[in-house]
């Protein structure tokens, strides 16, 4: 009777550790299971947040670039009308002929009919 006990009490301690290896075979399985997703998650993370920076900083310089571009035309759209006013009041002076009379004799030292012209030297200014 003593055999047939033991022999039982093998067979079940026998079953018994078959299924703890096979419940801690499971669980290692799991775990390698959720280190690999999490590794995998962590580089797909990884991966989208360099993308991220790469992007918000390739957009900045753009950004940066245009700004100081626009900043340059607006000076020289500045200039421009500047100069745009100064040729329309030229053009309305042009439209005098006192005015072009002036600009003959300093210009090109045209005369009047009777006129004579007297250059005085220039005296410096020391």
């Amino acid at each position: 009777m003593h055999d047939q006990r033991r022999e039982t009490f093998e067979r079940l301690a026998s079953k018994y550790a078959k299924e703890q290896e096979q419940l801690q075979e499971q669980k290692r399985r799991r775990r390698k299971g959720l280190i690999r997703r999490m590794s995998i998650f962590g580089v797909l993370m990884a991966a989208g947040l360099i993308f991220t920076v790469y992007t918000l900083f390739t957009q900045h310089s753009t950004m940066n670039q245009q700004q100081q571009e626009q900043a340059e035309l607006d000076q020289h759209l500045v200039e421009l009308e500047q100069e745009e006013v100064a040729l329309r009041e030229e053009k309305e002076l042009l439209q005098d002929y006192d005015y072009i009379a002036e600009i003959a004799r300093r210009d090109y030292f045209l005369t009047k009919p009777g006129e004579t012209l007297f250059q005085l030297p220039q005296s410096s200014s020391d």
